[in-house]
């Protein structure tokens, strides 16, 4: 069983190309049963089967895919990359939650801001009234 590398390349085709930036099919036979890929721009997967597909060969021959055979160590090193780490620090890492503490001189000036508020409101809203000349 090989692992291939099958990686869409329809991207870099021109613009005008009729196949420019298209989702391509690949078909395979897994197990008896027959299997469809969908692949998109830029995307690659991996297929461990023992020989590429004819749907595969007929791409590559359109130069719409690249395929590269992949060894177990090289798949092994991939997947690891792929993997999140899990760190023993998860402690360590969390924020603690920070509380600020007021000194009463603050405290003093925040009331006296609220009542100067509360003493200069009225809760109704001053307009000027405009002059008019009568004569």
């Amino acid at each position: 069983m090989n692992t291939f590398k099958i990686t869409n390349i329809t991207n870099f085709l021109g613009k005008r190309d009729v196949k420019a930036n298209s989702i391509l099919d690949i078909e395979y036979i897994d197990n008896m049963t027959k299997k469809l890929i969908t692949i998109k721009p830029n995307e690659s997967i991996y297929l461990t089967i023992p020989s590429l597909p004819l749907s595969v060969h007929r791409l590559r021959v359109k130069n719409l895919i690249t395929v590269a055979v992949i060894s177990e160590t090289e798949l092994a090193t991939m997947q690891e990359t792929l993997k999140p780490k899990k760190s023993s620090d998860t402690k360590s890492k969390i924020p603690k939650k920070v509380v600020e503490m007021k000194t009463e001189e603050e405290v003093v000036e925040m009331k006296t801001e609220e009542e100067a508020v509360e003493k200069y409101s009225t809760g109704k809203r001053k307009t000027t009234k405009k002059e008019t000349d009568e004569e």
